[in-house]
């Protein structure tokens, strides 16, 4: 596959405004801006060739300058289910990691947002990286037309659960996302891009403030602050009941649910205790839980028995007031649980922790 040079610059993840400030000396007419956005964006062409309603010569002095493309497929894995991941290689050399997800009736890409990840939670293999840097929108837009490109279905769902916190990256996250669901872009629903966060509660007053359309996901994982703390160390930063205090501002600010995702890890967070401590601290909320059974990322947890998930499961069922979802994993064959994949080609790279994590990722 060719691979733009990388003294070009990427036009893919830029706005049509952007596209437009750079054409500035071409003596082009603006609208040009707008059709070699929807190009790359709605059409996901790979080469300047096929903007057809761009004069020639135009077009031979966009591929002379520009880039359409700046993720190079360095691996690709499919499950016996259908679930295929993807291990691309930054122009600079860095690596980050996609999982396309196909169902019945959608598909769903889960996408990274920062190479590698600075908070430390103690069960997930990105979270061993450490920070290495954050994406442009345009790294985040490209794994979805990539994806599109290589299994030629379109994409329904966008979740931003891969490598990264999305919103320690939240300017060129919510670009990326505005692309995404532009009609004139990846024409993806807004409503249907879905924003995970650990819980940066400024950036999820800021998330309601400016009323963005995309949805919501709290990664919570226990129910109480001591057991919270154990396993996420933001926790320190950022206690559970502000967190709580955050997702409670966000659904009465925007009356819209949010979603709760909860990864269940064997003799740690799913005992009666932990079950009506989670019916006790969400119920006021207007909310979704999504319980989530371990991918075992070698970290020394595991995941609970069928008899544990079920009784649990149950417990939730009777008593919660809100909805209750339990995930099936997917690509447990190859994988899926992003950063597994990665940890093997970044022996030499050098990230950073939570320890500096307010210089290395500008955490507020």
């Amino acid at each position: 596959m060719h691979i733009d040079s990388p003294e070009n610059k990427a036009l893919v993840g830029l706005t049509a405004a952007e596209i437009d400030a750079l054409f500035a000396g071409f003596q082009q007419p603006s609208y040009r801006a707008r059709q070699v956005y929807k190009w790359i964006h709605h059409y996901g062409v790979r080469t300047f060739e096929e903007m057809t309603n761009l004069p020639k010569p135009f077009r031979a002095e966009l591929a002379a300058r520009f880039s359409l493309q700046t993720l190079q497929l360095a691996t690709r894995q499919e499950s016996i289910d259908g679930t295929i991941k993807y291990l691309w290689q930054l122009a600079g050399g860095q690596h980050i990691e996609s999982v396309f997800i196909p169902e019945e009736r959608r598909t769903t890409i889960c996408i990274s947002s920062q190479v590698g990840c600075a908070l430390g939670c103690a069960f997930c293999a990105t979270a061993q990286m450490g920070f290495l840097s954050n994406l442009s929108s345009g790294e985040i837009v490209e794994q979805v037309l990539r994806v599109q490109q290589d299994t030629g279905r379109k994409i329904t769902n966008v979740v931003l659960m891969g490598m990264g916190e999305p919103f320690l990256n939240y300017s060129r996250v919510i670009q990326a996302c505005r692309i995404m669901s532009d009609p004139e872009g990846l024409a993806i629903a807004a409503k249907k891009i879905t924003i995970s966060t650990v819980g940066v509660v400024p950036r999820i007053r800021q998330f309601a403030d400016e009323r963005q359309p995309f949805s919501l996901a709290i990664s919570l994982h226990a129910a109480t602050q001591p057991l919270r703390q154990s396993i996420m160390p933001i926790a320190d930063k950022f206690p559970l009941d502000d967190l709580i205090d955050s997702a409670v501002y966000y659904t009465r600010k925007l009356r819209k649910r949010i979603t709760f995702e909860y990864v269940l890890l064997d003799a740690v967070n799913h005992s009666l205790a932990d079950a009506r401590a989670l019916i006790k601290l969400l119920a006021p909320l207007k909310c979704k839980l999504n319980l989530i059974p371990f991918n075992d990322t070698g970290l020394g947890f595991r995941t609970p028995s069928e008899s544990k998930l079920k009784s649990f499961v149950d417990i939730l069922e009777a008593k919660a007031p809100f909805a209750v979802t339990l995930r099936k994993n997917r690509g447990n064959d190859i994988a899926a649980a992003c950063g597994q994949l990665y940890a093997q080609s970044a022996a030499d790279e050098k990230p950073r922790f939570i320890a500096a994590k307010t210089k290395a990722t500008g955490m507020v």
